[in-house]
């Protein structure tokens, strides 16, 4: 009954490549769970886009603004690869939350990973170098390093392409 529930709820998405799904200074309270391709979260800091993160197949991916106090999202997500996602709206999730104690703490669940994830990612922010942050990115997400364009690599390392070439270099230095 609990899966059944949440199946017909389901709305599954095609995206193309490089497609905008949320907007930055859109509302967007949707979570959607990526089952296949790669996204990415990105803004503008000083006229550049600057990708905050990078998410994969079993992820879920939702604006914060948009979910939580239904205000414009802060960053934009697009679509790296070809892909799918499921959607739930905002809406048929708190249907299923407030439906029993089980969905509750399902939802709880998920709130609680986010914020861990979250979490984790700052901590890796603030204590790594660019050349660390590259081997966890390597490391948690080898196929963001093996599909995505080094330009969004860059970018999400907080770097030049140029550095991120010389990254690169010394890692098949130490083969």
């Amino acid at each position: 009954m609990f899966l059944f529930i949440i199946v017909k709820s389901i709305i599954s998405v095609y995206y193309k490549i490089s497609y905008t799904v949320v907007h930055k200074e859109e509302i967007d309270s949707n979570v959607y769970i990526i089952t296949k391709g790669i996204w990415r979260a990105y803004h503008f800091k000083y006229g550049e886009e600057a990708t905050a993160w990078f998410a994969t197949p079993g992820e879920l991916v939702f604006s914060a603004w948009g979910y939580i106090s239904d205000k414009p999202s802060r960053l934009s997500f697009e679509s790296m690869t070809e892909s799918e996602a499921i959607c739930l709206s905002k809406k048929e999730l708190h249907k299923h939350f407030y439906s029993s104690i089980t969905m509750a703490n399902l939802g709880r669940k998920m709130l609680e990973n986010f914020i861990l994830l979250y979490e984790n990612w700052l901590m890796d922010l603030w204590k790594q170098n660019a050349f660390e942050r590259y081997m966890t990115l390597l490391n948690e997400y080898p196929e963001v390093i093996q599909q995505i364009p080094m330009k969004y690599i860059a970018s999400y390392l907080g770097i030049t392409v140029q550095s991120l070439s010389r990254i690169r270099a010394s890692l098949n230095e130490m083969k």
